[in-house]
């Protein structure tokens, strides 16, 4: 269900765009899709562009190790400039 509340609709929009980062940093495979580009995308007004090109370029590393590391410590700068920014993430 869409809220017709601005605050409520940018809410939601976070949490979505955060959850498809979280399944994106689990995954074992390279993670530069279109879903993941859309949800870097939608987070730039509450995030710095470094930690958001930071994660696209993790995401498509041919190294699994550094691959995994370098998702989980961007999307955690993600998080942290989302809650600092004034986006409502719980």
């Amino acid at each position: 269900m869409t809220s017709i509340k601005r605050d409520a609709r940018a809410a939601g929009t976070i949490m979505r765009a955060l959850n498809v980062l979280r399944e994106a940093a689990a995954a074992r495979e390279k993670m530069q899709t279109r879903g993941v580009a859309l949800a870097l995308w939608d987070l730039r007004p509450w995030v710095a562009d470094d930690w958001l090109v930071t994660f696209w370029e993790a995401a498509g590393s041919d190294h699994a190790i550094g691959r995994s590391q370098g998702l989980h410590a961007a999307y955690n700068g993600i998080v942290r400039q989302v809650r600092t920014g004034g986006g409502d993430v719980k």
